[in-house]
């Protein structure tokens, strides 16, 4: 990556922009997948009660495991082994990761034991004892007990991830999550005849896919001769910095997943299928979030904690100064067109078996509310390692707990009065406040500039938009038709909507001045 004065500020032979392809390719398949999978999801289950109780359950590890390894985890643990590989022996660099292993091992082996034993305790939690007493209880709670151990799994799958990030090698990370939705599609499929209830086919799928994600890493981590056997000791060096961070870290890195919370328990007080209504929706917005945002963090991360490593106060301010651009030129398209053409999604993607008409406006509404969010969602993901990366977890941490109260209050004003799309409403305003708190903050200190720049972005991007919302909107067939369509003729017109709204906006905005190697990292 080179910045306007044409320094080069990336590390390594590839760009943050190449670098960044390769992940959001990789991740995109496993997004795509994962839309397949909510397909057959939604075709066999609908959005009813088994699907509410299905969707609370998983909602619960993965709770945990955003909230202590994708999350925090990852944001506490990346800048401390980039000093270990900057400044320490390979030795101490082995020692380092043996003892993190081992003893966040035994962390993750206490809590799924624990989770197994309270997993009905947990379901209550997380609907706010709206379903004691419920069928909905019950069942929830038998899918999570096969389920929890799927948070050791999977969180010691980030863990191993992490490493591989920090050594620049984000191939099987990325790729990893595409075995999890294989493993959840044959659950799918054979779930009615192996099983008298076909969703508990689901959760033993889910603890195959843990499996199958944890053991893909092992060979790359023997290639960089890391495959060692865990140590436990809680009093190195290491593992007191790594805790030091990771405290506020697994709170303010995961202040999404904790409105999302508030969203499910408050959803599970409203009528049956809000809870799968939410996540219909949900996954959608995932896709650009998980494809585009993810995908720049993934790779900004470690390249700014060797930059500050190395005092390199400019390329470190080259580096996020891209990844809010790219942020910008990728999610606000992505905003646009999710509310758009939010009724051809849903009925393209999920209206059939099991799922109705009126599922599909009620996921529609939801999805428009969401994507009003996306790119302040996005925006979040790539700001905060601006932060982590300096060792700084008080001042994201504040910003968070900001976020949270915002998304609460907003819940609880709006859920009474508009159901399942106030929550939505109340997570899209409280990642608009985090954002600006988040970008304020590093105004503030210097690492990023509100100048001449950041307004031509933000203006190619919105004219590029418009552009692209005229054409869907005369473009677009009524509701009705895709209520009344065929599958394979819905699937045609939507087939043209996007390609004629994302061809929009790209030639817009090359028209504009926008060429690609801007988004690749070079001015």
């Amino acid at each position: 990556m080179v910045d306007d004065s044409g320094r080069e500020v990336e590390l390594g032979s590839k760009s943050l922009g190449q670098k960044g392809i390769t992940v959001a390719a990789l991740t995109g398949s496993s997004r795509i997948l994962g839309l397949a999978r909510d397909v057959v999801l939604s075709s066999f289950f609908g959005a009813g009660l088994i699907a509410d109780a299905f969707f609370v359950a998983f909602r619960v590890p993965n709770f945990f495991r955003r909230l202590l390894a994708e999350g925090a985890f990852a944001q506490a643990f990346i800048p401390v082994l980039s000093d270990y590989q900057e400044k320490r022996s390979r030795e101490e660099l082995e020692q380092f990761v043996q003892t993190i292993a081992g003893n966040f091992g035994v962390v993750l082996v206490a809590i799924c034991i624990l989770g197994v034993i309270l997993a009905p305790v947990f379901i209550l939690l997380f609907t706010l004892g709206a379903w004691q007493g419920d069928s909905r209880h019950g069942l929830a709670s038998e899918l999570l007990r096969i389920m929890f151990p799927y948070l050791g799994l999977i969180s010691f799958t980030a863990f191993l991830g992490a490493i591989l990030n920090s050594f620049n090698r984000f191939a099987v990370p990325a790729f990893t999550p595409v075995l999890l939705n294989i493993a959840l599609i044959a659950g799918a499929l054979a779930g009615a005849r192996a099983f008298e209830q076909p969703v508990f086919a689901l959760a033993w799928a889910v603890i195959l896919g843990g499996v199958l994600q944890f053991a893909f890493h092992m060979p790359s981590l023997a290639g960089l001769k890391l495959l060692k056997l865990p140590r436990i000791e809680w009093r190195s060096e290491g593992t007191r910095r790594v805790l030091k961070i990771l405290g506020p870290a697994v709170y303010a890195a995961s202040a999404g997943q904790v409105n999302i919370l508030v969203g499910t328990i408050l959803a599970s007080q409203l009528v049956v299928g809000s809870v799968s209504w939410l996540y219909y929706a949900d996954r959608l917005i995932e896709l650009p979030v998980g494809m585009i945002a993810i995908a720049i963090q993934t790779v900004i991360l470690p390249n700014l904690a060797k930059l500050h490593q190395r005092e390199d106060e400019e390329g470190y301010r080259a580096s996020l100064a891209w990844g809010i651009h790219t942020g910008i030129y990728l999610g606000l398209p992505a905003t646009a067109g999710l509310c758009c053409i939010s009724i051809p999604l849903i009925s393209t993607l999920f209206f059939h078996g099991e799922f109705d008409s009126d599922a599909v406006f009620k996921v529609s509404y939801a999805l428009q509310a969401f994507g009003v969010g996306v790119l302040p969602l996005m925006l979040v993901r790539i700001l905060v390692p601006g932060y982590y990366a300096r060792h700084d977890t008080v001042t994201p941490f504040k910003y968070a707990s900001v976020s949270v109260g915002t998304n609460i209050l907003v819940s609880l004003c709006l859920f009474k009065l508009i159901g399942h799309v106030g929550l939505a409403v109340a997570t899209s305003v409280a990642a608009f406040v985090q954002a600006v708190l988040l970008i304020r903050g590093l105004v503030s200190r210097g690492d990023v500039s509100i100048d001449r720049q950041i307004g031509r972005v933000l203006a190619q991007a919105g004219g590029a938009c418009a552009a692209m919302v005229i054409v869907l909107l005369l473009l677009a067939p009524s509701d009705e038709f895709w209520l009344a369509a065929t599958v394979w003729a819905r699937v045609g017109w939507l087939g043209v909507l996007m390609f004629a709204g994302v061809g929009t906006y790209f030639v817009v905005l090359l028209l504009s001045g926008v060429r690609i190697h801007h988004l690749m990292g070079h001015r």
